[in-house]
């Protein structure tokens, strides 16, 4: 943001990360480290989580929403369950995911989380041929850049073609269905 003052969509974004259940958890941040310390991706995030929960707090959205470091959380819970303070910091990275989707544009990192979402949606499993399918279709140019990796992958047999769903996706997509409604209540 550049200025000290808070424009209307800093505090726009600060609210609407505090109304969600435990999104107020964030102002007890004492910015320790703790979390950053224990996050075995923090090296290939842009912010490590305390830098990124400074940022939240100091209403810099426009950098936070440019980040990966939402898109890159493993969800291992480590900082969570590291935290001396008690924030459920996996919780508000999920939010912070689903705030971004909610403004529009977005970056590969978000490209490669819906593939993700979709294709275990889709069977209850992962099929890394679908999800990277879904992905290149949003970044066409990757496809090409990782074409010699494909072809060392499918020379070693480690591409699957055929995915078997699991025994009950019936029972599957009904959690799915019912964390989506409670999503929405939210």
């Amino acid at each position: 943001m550049g200025s000290n003052a808070l424009n209307t969509s800093a505090i726009w974004g600060l609210k609407e990360l505090l109304a969600i259940p435990g999104g107020d958890q964030i102002i007890k941040c004492i910015q320790c480290g703790t979390c950053t310390g224990s996050c075995p991706m923090a090296p290939v995030m842009d912010y490590g989580p305390r830098r990124l929960f400074a940022l939240v707090k100091g209403g810099d959205f426009d950098e936070v929403f440019s980040s990966n470091t939402y898109w890159i959380c493993a969800s291992c819970y480590f900082c969570t369950v590291r935290c001396p303070r008690g924030i459920k910091i996996t919780d508000i990275m999920y939010a912070l995911k689903r705030m971004a989707q909610a403004r529009g544009p977005q970056e590969k990192a978000a490209y490669m989380y819906n593939a993700f979402k979709e294709a275990v949606e889709g069977k209850g499993r992962l099929s890394e041929l679908k999800m990277m399918q879904k992905y290149y279709k949003k970044v066409p140019m990757d496809a090409f850049k990782n074409t010699s990796l494909g072809l060392k992958l499918l020379a070693k047999g480690r591409l699957e073609f055929k995915v078997e769903p699991l025994k009950s996706l019936e029972g599957f997509r009904r959690v799915i269905e019912k964390a989506k409604q409670i999503e929405g209540q939210s």
